[in-house]
């Protein structure tokens, strides 16, 4: 029987992988594109936007597929299956026993 507590473990490296992916988006990318649309004109501020919409896609991605590899909810919407059924083995010696038709012996000897 497995443990009610297990799935704190998956809620923790939910967590410190959704606040690595957050402070790698925002030191590699976010902060160089505040700073670039400081200086950008109107195409290249279009184009900066095309981009971090992009970005923030892939990420929201990421993010949700980490939150379903980490909560696992067909676990929760799938079926069981029933339990299966034991396949009984059969002595085949007796069984062959059983099924033999043995011809009466004749009492005569030759």
């Amino acid at each position: 029987m497995r443990r009610r507590g297990g799935s704190s473990w998956g809620v923790v490296a939910f967590l410190v992988a959704f606040a690595a992916v957050l402070l790698a988006v925002t030191h590699l990318y976010l902060l160089p594109a505040i700073e670039a649309a400081a200086v950008a004109d109107d195409a290249q501020k279009r184009q900066l936007k095309a981009v971090s919409l992009l970005v923030l896609a892939v990420v929201l991605f990421v993010l949700l597929a980490m939150l379903v590899l980490t909560f696992r909810p067909g676990r929760l919407l799938l079926r069981r299956n029933p339990p299966r059924t034991r396949t009984s083995y059969v002595d085949a010696w007796e069984e062959s026993g059983r099924r033999a038709r043995v011809e009466p012996e004749d009492d005569r000897r030759t």
